[in-house]
């Protein structure tokens, strides 16, 4: 058999260049690069594709510019003939070879490549050289067969780094339906990245408040060591497979739904509270976690009076004398209830970048999990998450408010269709609910650093959005038991 590199095809490196410029994760203005292959690996065809022209490659580039070196990685499915299937957003261009001409598609976007990728984590397979591997945790490597014949989805990712597909695999409409989502590094580093490293971790003690990891691939590239110059081969993850919910509606999404509607959110809401506690009491459980001391303590005093004085003083001048007045007393009777703190507050490592958007409901099966990306923050307050997840909230009640119309009322008046205020302040009682439900042991949810915290972002919510506020201020002082 003829040896096959699409490498060695004319106008290749040409064709990546073109490419890569048009794609939003490899963010270098266009200009002259130099491209050079340091790595890569073929993987076999899957069954269930007809092309006997087949060529699955994942190449591992070098491309210098004016800024730099960036290293990317570029999955490719080279067919003999263009496919319908893989869409005209995953073609990367044509090439010529001595044995026709060539149509190359992103692998990231390839039933053919999507199962190939699958089966060699699935089967913890190895390349020749040993330089690039297949891992499968937990229960996939006792998964069927991945085959060509799977379903394929783009997802949108939040950072530049990674290509997302969801996948659902069956045989026959009889079969159960397995369901991934995958990750294509598109700028792999030798060092695992710490959130994978965190979910991974957390898998292994047990933890369900995350997508599970099902399967990782490495690979291998020669990077420069010291100063001469000299070449050591390093490896770092090339493609993660999870559990499908990664890929799920968050509950930005959920939540803009029921508001639209009017509909009650305080079932999911509660809900909410109750994963983002699990999820805290699971990182507590893999990672640790611990008091703080007596000058972590005075400095946490000192830091959260000090940023809410300024928030006050940003917002003041924006109110009426006589709501000015009456939050004036809630600002000082937290002051001094500040002063007065001496409790001690447990430190741990908690998400850090919390939103809805952070949030994922499953299937009825997996129901909610918290989706690691943006995160994680080491030796820190879990009442961090809680607070930026309701003001995440209140973000979207306010976006929502200001742009829905109001209807008329009995005296010709503009009424809103939605009491958004009364809404909101029933999700968070909710949410704060089932937080105190979870297997989280409290995280400082009704002490004054949190009542503290919730004012200060809600004046400066209330400066963003023009001086409207979304829910009232006296709230903040209502302790549930």
């Amino acid at each position: 058999m003829t040896r096959f590199r699409g490498e060695e095809q004319p106008g290749f490196r040409d064709l990546v260049g073109t490419w890569l410029s048009q794609q939003e994760w490899f963010p270098v203005a266009p200009a002259r690069r130099a491209i050079t292959r340091v790595g890569g690996l073929r993987l076999p065809a899957p069954s269930g594709d007809a092309d006997q022209g087949l060529h699955l490659e994942m190449h591992l580039f070098d491309v210098a510019h004016t800024g730099g070196v960036e290293r990317v990685a570029v999955p490719m499915a080279l067919r003999s003939r263009p496919s319908a299937l893989a869409g005209k957003t995953a073609l990367i261009g044509r090439l010529g070879s001595p044995a026709g001409e060539l149509w190359v598609y992103d692998g990231a976007r390839d039933r053919a490549f999507l199962a190939a990728w699958h089966e060699m984590a699935r089967r913890q397979q190895g390349s020749r050289n040993g330089r690039s591997r297949g891992e499968a945790f937990g229960d996939f490597d006792t998964w069927p067969a991945f085959t060509a014949k799977l379903q394929r989805t783009p997802v949108e990712t939040k950072g530049p780094g990674a290509t997302r597909t969801a996948v659902i695999a069956a045989e026959s409409d009889e079969d159960v339906a397995r369901e991934t989502v995958v990750d294509f590094i598109r700028r792999p580093a030798h060092q695992r990245a710490a959130t994978l490293d965190t979910v991974m971790r957390m898998a292994r003690t047990g933890s369900t408040t995350v997508a599970r990891v099902l399967g990782v691939v490495t690979g291998s590239w020669p990077e420069p060591t010291g100063a001469a110059g000299d070449l050591r081969w390093v490896s770092g993850d090339l493609g993660i497979i999870r559990e499908a919910a990664l890929g799920a509606p968050d509950a930005a999404a959920l939540t803009r739904r029921a508001l639209s509607t009017g509909s009650d959110f305080t079932e999911e809401a509660a809900e909410l509270g109750e994963i983002l506690g699990d999820f805290h009491a699971d990182l507590a459980a893999t990672f640790g976690a611990y008091p703080q001391t007596s000058g972590q303590l005075n400095a946490m005093v000192d830091g959260a009076a000090k940023a809410l004085q300024d928030q006050w003083a940003q917002v003041r001048a924006d109110l009426d004398e006589s709501e000015a007045t009456d939050l004036a007393e809630v600002v000082d009777l937290l002051k001094r209830q500040l002063r007065d703190a001496d409790q001690v507050m447990t430190l741990q490592k908690i998400h850090g970048d919390l939103s809805t958007e952070r949030l994922r409901k499953g299937g009825s099966e997996r129901g909610w999990i918290v989706d690691e990306d943006g995160g994680m923050v080491d030796h820190a307050l879990p009442m961090r998450d809680v607070v930026t997840l309701l003001m995440s909230l209140a973000d979207l009640v306010m976006e929502t408010a200001h742009a829905a119309p109001g209807t008329e009322g009995p005296d010709g008046g503009s009424l809103d269709p939605v009491d958004f205020g009364l809404w909101y302040e029933q999700v968070t009682k909710s949410l704060l609910q089932g937080y105190r439900n979870s297997d989280a042991e409290g995280a400082g949810i009704d002490s004054v650093f949190f009542h503290v915290a919730m004012l200060t972002e809600a004046l400066e919510l209330f400066h963003r959005w023009e001086g409207r506020w979304v829910f009232r201020p006296s709230m903040l002082l209502q302790s549930e038991t």
